[in-house]
């Protein structure tokens, strides 16, 4: 295929774009796609933006300043990586970056995922204080549908041992308190 603003050399970039629901196609030969401005000086496609961008966009426009050569960067103690460069990548740099860089990343993790707090699965032999506390919250969960229940049916006495039920389980209380 011919480039069809040339008509002289193969086309090598081909370009689909949608515009109102409508599918334009372009096929270009490398030099008049450069002339068109489809590419940047690096000869790598232009799409108004950089991809390394995306993260340091997610982080906000303060990262993506050059860090001072005043004022020292702070760097990860394990593996080295700044806030800066982790932007400038879209990668952090090691578990240890999670925890350097916590108020930066923090925003942006609760923007991306939508929670701050894992909430997927564990392996059955996992963490046992995980388990446990995974045991306790699904108990007063129980018991706050317990009180649910309880006030709808104006069980007003019920409910009330519930309430202080729960208030001792978390309050670090025995766990056992439901069978009394």
């Amino acid at each position: 295929m011919l480039c069809q603003h040339c008509n002289a050399n193969p086309a090598t970039t081909h370009i689909k774009r949608m515009v109102n629901g409508h599918a334009e196609e372009f096929h270009l030969c490398q030099n008049c796609a450069r002339e068109s401005g489809l590419f940047g000086g690096n000869g790598s496609p232009d799409f108004g933006f950089q991809l390394s961008d995306l993260f340091s966009g997610f982080l906000g426009s303060s990262v993506k300043q050059q860090p001072s050569t005043l004022a020292p960067t702070l760097r990860c103690g394990l593996c080295g990586a700044s806030l800066h460069e982790i932007a400038k990548s879209s990668r952090v740099g090691c578990a240890k970056c999670y925890e350097t860089f916590y108020a930066q990343l923090q925003p942006t993790l609760q923007r991306i995922h939508g929670s701050l707090e894992h909430s997927g699965k564990t392996p059955e032999d996992g963490n046992p204080q995980l388990r446990v506390r995974r045991e306790r919250e699904q108990a007063l969960a129980e018991l706050r549908a317990q009180i649910a229940q309880a006030v709808k049916d104006e069980r007003y006495e019920e409910a009330a041992q519930l309430r202080d039920e729960i208030r001792r389980m978390e309050e670090g209380g025995d766990d056992d308190a439901s069978e009394s």
